[in-house]
């Protein structure tokens, strides 16, 4: 006999989605993103926070090689530890689902990457990452979480979903999205450590 338990996919009976940023809410870390001009100078180098409100000038580039480069991520990102403690209490816990959603685009070292928060014991095997910097459309990265976000809820039905961010643009991108689910209830928790 087949029951309707042979249906589900591990993700059915989680109602709670935990969306953690990562830079300067998981760990602080040290990469810079660099504003270059027309001719490919450094006109500005801007951290993580500032990065995301930037406006980049009409014929600048970002250049993100700092932010893909997986070991200095790996030997310079300090761990944020009551944040750390938090998603290795939760990732036990049935009916919660926890997923990194960072503005980062994908590291040169996935392993190296991956390794950082295994340091720190953090079972990465449960937990997915999502690298918005990797979408490929035109908007702030504000705007790409929250379109993640948005799919997760559509796809799982979550009846909670918290986000944890320092970007107070972030965690105001996140709530507009109440407007679109009223059967989910939206927590934000502003990250200041």
């Amino acid at each position: 006999m087949i029951t309707f338990k042979h249906y589900l996919n591990e993700d059915t009976n989680k109602h709670t989605l935990h969306v953690f940023d990562i830079d300067d809410t998981l760990l602080h870390t040290t990469a810079k993103i660099h504003v270059k001009d027309v001719g490919g100078r450094v006109v500005r180098s801007l951290t993580n926070q500032e990065f995301n409100d930037h406006q980049l000038a009409k014929g600048h580039r970002y250049d993100f090689g700092e932010f893909r480069n997986a070991e200095k991520f790996r030997r310079e990102s300090k761990p944020i530890a009551p944040m750390i403690n938090k998603v290795k209490k939760l990732v036990v816990q049935p009916g919660h689902h926890i997923i990194f959603n960072t503005a980062r685009a994908n590291f040169d070292d996935k392993n190296a990457f991956l390794g950082t928060f295994k340091d720190h014991g953090i079972p990465m095997k449960k937990i997915h990452v999502i690298r918005v910097g990797n979408i490929n459309k035109e908007g702030p990265p504000a705007e790409k979480k929250a379109m993640v976000i948005h799919g997760y809820i559509n796809k799982h039905k979550y009846d909670h979903v918290h986000m944890y961010d320092d970007s107070k643009t972030n965690l105001k991108s996140f709530m507009s999205l109440q407007k679109d689910h009223p059967n989910t209830i939206f927590h934000a928790h502003h990250i200041d450590l």
